[in-house]
């Protein structure tokens, strides 16, 4: 695993395995226990009734040392975000997994940690991750449009793939957890836009996309100074059209590059924005517009 910090948000990445509406966990989440990898699914290994599970990131790839005023301790950044009910692939990717087909899959992670200081005076980080979906900000008042209380349409800057020039829209849904834990985000459909040839691939692909986002008070406690985590998890499954002139193998390679770079340079936005919004609405801002813009510019060019 890597770390860096740039722009106040410290970034990790944890090899290749969408985020960005808005808020968002005092207590902590028990982390995943650690379960031998599995090959990737594939028709022969999923059968009628059978639950097909994730395969959970070491966890030592994305710890880190944290200082806390008691003195050094090593602590893992998703340790502060809210647990997932169940780490079951969504049943819609199972069925997608039996078609028959050449299959490939590709995928990233990222793990980002923000500093954040609450507002002299203005209302408490614990408040703002308290906020129900209903009272989120989009963050980027372009690529994000509110279709309900929970639920968001996010269009991602358009890129090539493989020749292809495609641009994704994904629809996700937040799920606020009580007590200012902080929430999850996740995509419930995608489609792509582009030309012809590229919007026929709609119903060829199934997209498992998790954004977790919590906070934390280890950095300082008692002096304001608090911690915003999130970590974002997204595969992408697709079923090679027979016309497809790439393998399967070079089809992961570049989907694995692409995936891995979109999230890289979301997360850290993503966190950025989400501290501006926050001392926007501590000090008092109550409109909830949107004070950033291009949170889903993607330039693959970006190494």
């Amino acid at each position: 695993a890597t770390a860096r910090k740039g722009g106040g948000v410290r970034e990790m990445a944890s090899g290749l395995v969408v985020s960005g509406i808005a808020v968002p966990r005092t207590a902590t989440a028990a982390r995943p226990a650690r379960r031998a990898a599995s090959p990737s699914p594939s028709k022969a290994s999923i059968g009628i009734g059978r639950r097909v599970k994730r395969n959970p990131a070491h966890p030592t790839t994305v710890a880190r040392a944290v200082e806390q005023a008691s003195g050094a301790s090593t602590s893992d950044p998703v340790d502060c975000l809210p647990a997932l009910p169940d780490d079951s692939l969504p049943d819609v990717v199972v069925q997608f997994l039996r078609r028959e087909g050449r299959h490939a899959v590709f995928s990233a992670t990222k793990v980002g940690v923000v500093e954040v200081n609450e507002v002299e005076g203005g209302r408490s980080l614990r408040a703002y991750m308290s906020l129900p979906a209903s009272q989120y900000s989009t963050l980027d008042g372009e690529r994000v449009e509110r279709v309900g209380d929970d639920t968001f349409v996010c269009t991602l800057g358009a890129f090539d793939f493989l020749g292809f020039r495609l641009q994704p829209v994904l629809t996700a849904r937040v799920d606020v957890r009580p007590d200012g834990q902080g929430c999850v985000i996740r995509v419930v459909s995608a489609e792509i836009h582009g030309s012809g040839v590229v919007e026929s691939v709609n119903g060829m692909f199934e997209i498992d996309s998790v954004n977790r986002v919590g906070w934390n008070e280890r950095c300082n406690p008692g002096t304001g100074q608090c911690e915003i985590a999130s970590e974002t998890k997204v595969t992408v499954y697709l079923l090679v059209p027979r016309w497809f002139p790439f393998t399967v193998k070079a089809t992961e390679r570049t989907g694995n590059f692409v995936v891995s770079q979109v999230v890289n340079q979301v997360v850290p936005r993503f966190l950025s924005q989400l501290v501006t919004d926050y001392e926007a609405w501590a000090a008092g801002d109550e409109s909830r517009e949107a004070k950033g813009a291009d949170l889903f510019a993607v330039d693959l060019e970006t190494k």
